[in-house]
């Protein structure tokens, strides 16, 4: 991240009956709500963990602004790049004030209209306001923004600005039923927000990342949303699908009405097609790192049955200690493909002899006699004086020759995971005279477009 100004100004304490005064006249003047006020009817909030992992982060606003402590009373006045950091007992260490309980608020004051004032983390702006408290060690900053401002930083980081319309309005959608279903599933609600700004729920640049065209795209949008018979959607989407889309039980394993594979119109994308390579050894290496130890890898392989859209829900990994099945999007990330619609070449293969498990029809075992008898699936059965833990091992395993790789060679198509929205199909869809509503019902199987009562 971007460093704060060396320049910056740290947060200097004052007074507090002169700071309230101050503050309440400013908060009177410029319309500023103190914390816990409910924000205004009909606008949706959104809590984003910009930090969740550190033990120390540099906060501030690009103008002036306020710090409050838990109780919702100001502290102090906040300037640039202020150093907050976790202390022991989960306090925040303010520099000049000390150690405070949490949550704290940053908010910032706009004098004028015309010059917006906005909070900073590590020098980045961003919109709304910040919640910081500390737990066990590390600090949380939380920031507290409209979803539709929200939605001004995450459509142009999502989807190249220079889309088509009608495409910039399908992904605005389409991300703002994403946060609402992600916020109201809860997944983050334990550790005290409701989305991340990373690929793991939508990617979200604040005041930096917004453009022109995306900032209309939400605007003209504002408020729709993707429901299946009356509920909202998870509206997930993709770079390129490589042709089709998939139905999502092939890659998450679970069925959906709505998220299932069709055409795509993506074949302009510079994702479409992908090659990459990776020496036998290498695979094998990141494979036992992931818990997944198969000796030198042979093969992999698909397992049947295969979506639509091309992909396998699991593949089979074949090696000389082993076989393992896996789900494709777990090979996926471990081996950091962009997609699980591959094919696997082996290259510069050579011959090994084999050790392999041989049939049961090949072990031998002790009776109760003492006397040998082989094992052939109908004498297991026949014989109950069988001691089947007394298998001699001088005929458990069969040698055979092996077409071994030095090379694997994964040849595949789109960017993504293939579920829901593709981009650059929408992309395609909209230069073709299609509307965000057309896309987006096209992508998203029988669903309504519209707005929440």
């Amino acid at each position: 991240m971007r460093p704060a100004s060396s320049r910056a100004r740290r947060a200097a304490p004052v007074g507090a009956a002169a700071l309230i005064v101050v503050a309440l006249g400013l908060c009177l003047v410029l319309g500023i709500g103190f914390p816990g006020r409910g924000v205004l009817a009909g606008n949706e909030t959104v809590r984003v963990g910009l930090v969740t992992d550190r033990g120390r982060a540099s906060l501030g606003t690009t103008g002036q602004g306020i710090l409050y402590d838990s109780a919702g009373s100001p502290v102090t006045l906040l300037g640039p790049g202020t150093t907050f950091t976790a202390a022991p007992g989960d306090l925040v260490e303010v520099p000049g004030v000390g150690q405070l309980p949490g949550p704290l608020t940053v908010r910032a004051i706009e004098p004028d209209p015309s010059s917006p004032c906005y909070v900073t983390v590590e020098g980045h702006p961003y919109r709304g306001h910040l919640e910081i408290l500390a737990r066990g060690g590390v600090l949380v900053v939380v920031n507290v923004v409209g979803l539709e401002d929200y939605l001004l930083g995450v459509v142009p980081r999502e989807m190249p600005s220079t889309f088509p319309e009608e495409a910039l309005k399908a992904q605005a959608v389409a991300a703002r039923t994403y946060a609402l279903y992600t916020k109201t599933a809860g997944t983050y609600a334990h550790r005290g927000y409701d989305l991340v700004p990373t690929t793991a729920c939508q990617v979200y640049g604040g005041v930096e990342a917004e453009r022109e065209s995306t900032t209309k795209a939400v605007r003209d949008t504002a408020g729709e949303v993707i429901t299946y018979q009356g509920r909202l959607i998870g509206a997930y989407f993709h770079s390129t699908s490589g042709g089709h889309t998939e139905s999502v039980e092939f890659v998450w394993g679970f069925p959906s009405p709505y998220l299932k594979g069709v055409p795509d119109r993506d074949q302009e994308s510079p994702h479409y097609f992908w090659k990459v390579s990776f020496t036998a050894a290498e695979v094998s290496s990141r494979l036992e790192q992931a818990g997944y130890g198969v000796g030198s890898v042979w093969s992999i392989e698909g397992v049947a049955p295969q979506g639509p859209g091309g992909r396998y829900l699991e593949r089979s990994v074949t090696g000389s200690a082993g076989q393992v099945r896996l789900r494709s999007e777990r090979l996926r990330s471990i081996l950091g493909l962009k997609s699980a619609w591959f094919e696997v070449v082996g290259e510069a293969e050579h011959v090994e002899n084999a050790v392999r498990p041989a049939a049961l029809s090949g072990l031998v075992a002790l009776a109760a006699d003492g006397t040998r008898a082989s094992l052939t699936p109908g004498a297991v059965f026949a014989r109950r004086d069988l001691d089947l833990t007394r298998l001699e091992t001088t005929e458990v395993f069969t040698v055979s020759p092996v077409l071994v790789p030095a090379t694997l060679t994964f040849e595949g198509r789109g960017w993504g995971h293939g579920v829901g929205l593709s981009q650059w199909g929408a992309r395609g869809l909209a230069l073709e005279g299609k509307t965000y509503r057309e896309i987006l019902e096209y992508y998203y199987t029988g669903v309504t477009v519209g707005t929440l009562p």
